[in-house]
């Protein structure tokens, strides 16, 4: 069915007569802007949830303009300066029930409730997907971890809420991987982060045109460094780990994704975007040694400016690379990473690891074989992240700690910033998503800095460093502690998806 064919606004609800061939032949009713291949990758993104969509014609895209702008207007044959932008919903949504949701709360949050998205149709070849913003449960199921951003959307002038991570193909003029990939991250911190602004895909070329050895546009692509110059220059000072060089190189860059940070994964000729990861926590693994958390992972969350949203890069020996929701691509075919930290982290994921097992594994006052009998029976899980002490405080409530003193004592405890945690678990309570306690590292320290913890948490003792705290020398305080608990490991900087 569908509503409205020749208006503005047209809605299509698919039936037996309306499917996504309709689809095509609205959105091309006036001029050919959705290509074929476009809307192969809407059919591969959608066609398990989609069942309604709104064809938004005459859209400005702010995106795009800004392309046409500084690009396509100068070309002899000129596109069109306008897109369609499609609106994605799971079930009928009518132009009345639009209508009514702009007046009526609980209209527009069942509307919302069943809004997938939307996606910016571009009059650019061969890729005219632009600007896209899909909620995750859209793919099907995915059963992983991500980080996401919200976005404020207006149809008909009902004002809805989605939650997903950015996504764009590219023009290869303009933009290509390299500057779709910096987009999507800046375009992520714009919208989950106030501080930042919306950068658009001609900003992103112009970011590093100090340092191009040739024309920026038509764009041929852009180095490693001078992806990490542009994300620097919007106020994100990036660090770039290659595999030749860290050993720990796949464990490293899902530790910055468990922080919730997105980072750029860079292949031979290509690069992508990875912001979660999908892990089998029954897995077992021979040995006594202690356990990363990274070793359970089994697939990253990425977007490939090629394909679709969400798709899986899976580990060797997983799932193949076989359809549009899994990635042709594998773990060792990632030769190098950058991750865009905040200004006020100083101590990185490595430095962070080697002073953390440094106190568990080999300081007979601190480490765990002294104060901890109970963690001593046990095979240790480790997992390591970055979280904000506002966040981190935040859900102090819902967590409980394990024990009451200290819930109490982290609440009242001066924090840095950001601050680098080590949960602490084993196999058997790490099966349930919980631990038994944490190292709590002031990310502003350095690793040649002994006393770079603020807190030491096992089930039987806490010891605070007040000191520190108080930006003193450092003070410690014991906390004795009786029947302690586990308790629900730190979920905030991923989402399940």
């Amino acid at each position: 069915m569908i509503d409205g064919e020749n208006s503005i606004l047209p809605i299509l609800t698919f039936d037996a007569n309306t499917d996504w061939a309709s689809l095509y032949g609205i959105a091309n009713a006036n001029a050919l802007l959705l290509e074929r291949d476009g809307l192969a990758r809407l059919i591969a993104a959608l066609s398990s949830s989609a069942k309604c969509v709104a064809v938004e014609r005459e859209y400005i895209d702010k995106d795009y303009r800004d392309t046409f702008s500084h690009f396509h207007s100068k070309r002899f044959s000129t596109p069109s300066s306008r897109c369609l932008r499609l609106h994605f919903f799971d079930r009928q949504v009518t132009r009345a029930d639009l209508k009514e949701a702009s007046v009526n709360k609980p209209k527009r949050d069942a509307v919302n409730k069943s809004y997938l998205g939307y996606s910016v149709i571009r009059p650019t070849k061969p890729n005219c997907i632009g600007r896209t913003l899909l909620i995750p449960s859209s793919r099907g199921p995915c059963s992983a971890f991500a980080t996401l951003c919200r976005e404020q959307v207006s149809i008909l002038g009902t004002e809805l809420e989605i939650e997903g991570f950015p996504f764009i193909s590219q023009d290869v003029d303009v933009t290509v991987c390299a500057e779709s990939a910096v987009w999507m991250i800046l375009r992520y911190f714009s919208n989950k982060y106030h501080l930042y602004p919306e950068t658009y895909p001609f900003q992103v070329v112009s970011l590093t045109k100090d340092y191009s050895l040739g024309r920026i546009i038509p764009s041929s692509g852009l180095y490693v460094w001078q992806m990490a110059e542009a994300l620097r220059r919007i106020g994100r000072p990036t660090l770039i780990y290659t595999r030749t060089r860290f050993k720990d190189f796949d464990h490293l860059l899902y530790t910055y994704i468990e922080s919730g940070i997105p980072v750029l994964a860079g292949l031979k000729d290509h690069v992508v975007v990875a912001y979660g990861h999908r892990s089998n926590f029954s897995t077992s693994f021979p040995g006594s040694d202690a356990i990363f958390t990274s070793a359970y992972n089994e697939a990253f969350v990425i977007n490939d400016d090629n394909g679709v949203p969400y798709q899986l890069l899976h580990k060797i020996g997983h799932v193949s690379g076989a359809g549009p929701q899994s990635s042709k691509y594998k773990f060792d075919e990632i030769v190098d990473f950058i991750v865009p930290l905040h200004e006020k982290v100083f101590l990185p994921a490595e430095s962070f690891q080697t002073v953390v097992l440094a106190i568990l594994e080999k300081d007979s006052v601190f480490g765990f074989k002294a104060l901890s009998p109970s963690l001593q029976s046990h095979r240790l899980v480790l997992r390591f992240f970055l979280t904000s002490s506002k966040s981190f405080k935040k859900h102090l409530g819902t967590r409980k700690m394990g024990n009451p003193v200290v819930e109490e004592a982290y609440r009242n405890l001066p924090l840095p910033h950001f601050l680098w945690v080590c949960e602490i678990s084993n196999v058997d309570a790490f099966s349930r998503h919980e631990v038994y306690g944490e190292i709590l590292w002031d990310a502003t320290r350095n690793a040649r800095e002994p006393n770079g913890w603020i807190a030491l948490h096992y089930p039987e003792i806490l010891v605070v460093d007040m000191g520190s705290a108080l930006n003193q020398q450092q003070a410690l305080i014991r906390f004795d502690l009786q029947n302690s608990t586990t308790y629900p490991v730190y979920k905030n900087n991923l989402q399940s998806i």
